[in-house]
């Protein structure tokens, strides 16, 4: 058999070859044609609503225009006429009022002669002593709430600001007094001994261990006998102690 015997059509196989060739080609000509037409429906259909949007952003817009104008024209004389009023009534007060003119008030201070309690006055009363403002009222009774009080005047030395110069000021304006806590350094525990400014960590612990070996400790010639404990040390927290 030759390769040109496949080849060979009878007339009708050729006519059906035909029409479906045509059918073929007429299929994929409706296809192409069918989605450029979804294509421009699409595209048809998404620039109308983007017209109609921004047809209506515009009617939107020339209302609010116009009510603008109209605020412009009407409301804006009334307000300005109820703020001038305001102005007025605010100036007449202020003119009528006693205090217009009166000078920023002045703390009060102590005259010379006069004095408070080293230990019970308060910051509004450290405050009258010429030379003490409101920081260093803050930090006198706040160092004298961790002594638990001042045993002497001289101790105010002591607070952070206050140096020779400013304690010469402000000394003979106070008195003092015996209006001090003492620490009970049997009974105390660790936590509350080491809160006191005189007491640090080694001599706290000193004290705890000579407790536990001895039991209480009856005098301050004790702690005298401790490494830990110098003689300014004792000089400073023997009025603090009880036995």
């Amino acid at each position: 058999m030759h390769w040109k015997d496949f080849l060979y059509y009878r007339k009708s196989e050729k006519l059906a070859v035909i029409l479906l060739l045509i059918l073929i080609v007429l299929t994929l000509i409706l296809n192409l044609i069918l989605s450029q037409r979804n294509s421009r429906g699409v595209i048809f259909t998404q620039n109308d609503s983007l017209v109609k949007v921004f047809e209506e952003f515009q009617r939107n817009l020339s209302l609010r225009e116009g009510i603008d104008v109209l605020d412009s024209a009407h409301v804006v004389p009334q307000n300005e006429g109820r703020s001038n009023d305001g102005l007025r009534s605010k100036k007449l007060s202020e003119e009528n009022s006693p205090d217009r003119d009166a000078p920023f008030p002045t703390a009060e201070k102590l005259d010379a002669g006069e004095t408070i309690l080293l230990n019970a006055a308060d910051t509004a009363e450290w405050k009258k002593i010429p030379g003490i403002g409101s920081t260093f009222a803050s930090r006198i009774v706040k160092y004298r709430n961790l002594l638990g009080g001042f045993v002497s005047v001289e101790q105010l030395r002591e607070v952070y600001g206050i140096d020779n110069e400013l304690f010469s000021r402000i000394s003979p304006y106070i008195q003092a007094d015996e209006n001090f806590r003492k620490l009970r350094i049997n009974e105390l525990e660790f936590k509350e001994l080491l809160r006191h400014p005189y007491l640090n960590y080694k001599q706290v612990r000193a004290i705890m261990n000579l407790r536990k070996k001895k039991g209480n400790i009856a005098s301050i010639h004790e702690l005298v006998m401790l490494d830990e404990f110098t003689s300014e040390d004792i000089f400073r927290i023997e009025p603090y102690l009880a036995f």
